[in-house]
């Protein structure tokens, strides 16, 4: 007992010292607290920094490379691909052709041409806001007459000359109208619409060659109407 009182006692004169402790452990326990709180919203601004560069920032990333350099839709206006494409026709544009030609132009200069055949979408050169669909018929060094309704090409292969729309399934026998005695330089391409009727096409007959440079991609694919799904073929 007398044990008991004398610590009781002791503990008694000193009182003001567990207080002083619980004043000393408060301040601590604020600042951990303030730790705790930091680290949290510093783990939480974490995952919402990775959710947006996932799911938004990632994926723009990826749509516009896709759209600028490998694929891009286009709506077809107009009767002038007629029978091949119709208006309201929608078509997937393949740009990897052009990019890799961008590509190798970076090493040298190395123009973009497609080949005879090829539906190619485009920039109207005389006012490049305009976008057009058209098909390759003449290419650069050849030497492309129209008269009398029909297209004769000339070139090292074929000196005495040949009839491209024969070569690609088009009906020959429909006249091609225009007086054109052309010979095709670098970097340029003619192109027709494959509606020869008159008026049916604005084209190289009318506005002369296309620049290389005008060209925006090769149409692939017919995706719309669903019921003319169809690969658009290159035909040389």
């Amino acid at each position: 007992m007398l044990s008991c009182a004398f610590i009781y006692t002791i503990y008694s004169m000193y009182p003001g010292e567990e207080q002083n402790n619980e004043e000393h452990n408060e301040p601590n326990t604020n600042q951990q607290k303030l730790q705790i709180f930091g680290a949290r919203i510093v783990t939480l601004a974490g995952r919402i920094l990775r959710t947006i560069i996932s799911w938004i920032i990632i994926p723009v990333i990826i749509v516009l490379i896709l759209h600028n350099f490998v694929f891009q839709a286009f709506h077809v206006v107009g009767s002038s691909m007629i029978p091949t494409l119709h208006d309201s026709d929608y078509l997937i544009i393949s740009k990897i052709d052009w990019s890799k030609s961008h590509l190798f132009s970076l090493f040298g200069k190395h123009d973009y041409i497609p080949a005879r055949g090829t539906i190619i979408v485009f920039h109207y050169p005389n006012d490049p806001s305009l976008v057009f669909v058209k098909r390759v018929v003449g290419l650069p060094g050849e030497k492309i007459v129209i008269s009398n309704g029909k297209i004769t090409i000339y070139n090292n292969a074929n000196p005495n000359g040949f009839n491209p729309d024969k070569n690609l399934g088009l009906d020959s026998t429909i006249p091609t109208l225009g007086d054109i005695s052309e010979t095709i330089p670098s970097g340029k391409i003619f192109v027709l619409g494959d509606n020869r009727l008159p008026g049916g096409s604005f084209d190289s007959r009318d506005w002369g060659l296309l620049p290389s440079s005008d060209i925006i991609g090769s149409a692939v694919l017919r995706l719309l109407p669903i019921d003319s799904v169809t690969i658009l073929n290159t035909k040389n």
